[in-house]
């Protein structure tokens, strides 16, 4: 759509035009799809504003313009030679890709849907969107301080800045969960309600009361206190449990803080050395962001369930070992042949897992076909009890 946007622009008055595109998303959307969506004012539309800009160039042209669509990846010249175009565009630097700052006429702007198609589902999703956009442009300063400090923070440790497009990309890296993928969205867009999201002047003292951990002398429980610096049982012990695992397979512990949680699977656990870690980067990035999440699903069942009771030592210890050993356990299911296109590569999986199971030494080379394999570390007896 872009690109069809930049052609439109491009062309000279009085200069007939035929885009070729392998895009039927886009040919579909410029035409048998269009009137429905003006009628629906773009509700739900991904792009609605690079499409209705595109619209409105289009329309406000003399020029007839054709739309063609060719077959991708089929030896079609121009089609190619975007491909390689868009490949070296992707790479650029943000501030050198194509900005587009252009306005749409008032004339062509729409701005609702028609009343005869609005449904109570079209409304609804109206709404979550206009209440979406008030939130992401308040929460756009969050936002940015903590892009700021995820590069700094891996910067300092990989010796290289991130753009925000390869962290964004990172919190969606495919051996996380979904529910992590979602936790760490949210982390790097600092959204929870938590911290200094009650200090705001129109909420009440006990409202503002919440900022505070009941545990840590009063302190900002926002989520970098929480995951690295609350004293209440589960954080420190969390990590304790992750580091032991991790030194077990003879790698250096670098202590996890919020900046590197969240962009974990940047991290380069062989930085200094010119040989590749793909297990070592692979564990680490399973290890960090499991006990992470971990960590915040206990404060919320805390603060949430329990009253803030904290939990004991064992408890904590029981649930790690549980998290981690799960996750062992869809590695190895993810090895089935049966799944197609989604299965891990098995070889992949034991390079991950090498040197962090219990009794490794008497397992068989390939032992992601039994039973029961766990990780090397196993839940602790409190003090308490021995």
């Amino acid at each position: 759509m872009t690109a069809i946007l930049a052609a439109v622009g491009d062309n000279g008055p009085r200069n007939d035009l035929e885009i070729e595109t392998d895009s039927k998303y886009a040919i579909e959307t410029l035409t048998k799809n269009l009137a429905n969506l003006e009628d629906t004012g773009y509700i739900g539309k991904a792009n609605k504003g690079l499409i209705q800009l595109t619209v409105a160039k289009i329309r406000s042209t003399d020029n007839k313009i054709k739309l063609r669509w060719v077959k991708g990846h089929n030896g079609h010249a121009g089609n190619e030679a975007a491909d390689k175009l868009t490949d070296s565009g992707a790479r650029k630097p943000r501030d050198e890709a194509l900005q587009i700052n252009e306005e749409i006429p008032m004339a062509q702007h729409l701005t609702g849907a028609k009343l005869s198609k609005m449904t109570q589902s079209l409304a609804y999703r109206a709404i979550r969107e206009i209440n979406l956009k008030a939130a992401e442009q308040k929460n756009r300063k969050r936002t940015a301080e903590m892009m700021d400090a995820i590069q700094n923070q891996v910067e300092e440790i990989t010796k290289e800045t991130p753009t925000e497009e390869r962290i964004w990309g990172a919190t969606k890296n495919k051996d996380f969960s979904r529910q992590i993928r979602y936790y760490l969205w949210m982390v790097a867009h600092d959204t929870y309600r938590i911290g200094t999201h009650w200090l705001q002047a129109n909420y009440s003292e006990e409202l503002q009361k919440r900022s505070e951990c009941p545990h840590c002398n009063g302190k900002i429980e926002d989520m970098g206190h929480i995951l690295s610096r609350c004293e209440t049982p589960g954080q420190e012990q969390v990590w304790d449990l992750a580091k032991e695992m991790w030194t077990k397979t003879g790698r250096e512990w670098t202590q996890p803080w919020i900046s590197n949680i969240v962009a974990c699977a940047l991290t380069k656990t062989n930085r200094e050395k010119k040989d590749r870690d793909p297990g070592g980067d692979r564990l680490w990035r399973i290890l960090v962001s499991e006990s992470a999440y971990l960590i915040w699903k206990l404060q919320c069942e805390r603060v949430i369930q329990n009253e803030n009771t904290p939990f004991t030592t064992q408890e904590v210890n029981n649930r790690w070992t549980a998290t981690i050993n799960a996750r062992l356990d869809l590695d190895c299911e993810m090895t089935n042949e049966n799944l197609g296109k989604h299965k891990l590569n098995t070889k992949v999986v034991l390079q991950t897992w090498k040197g962090a199971l219990h009794k490794e030494k008497n397992l068989p080379r390939n032992w992601t076909k039994l039973n029961g394999v766990l990780v090397g570390i196993t839940p602790r007896q409190s003090q308490e009890e021995g």
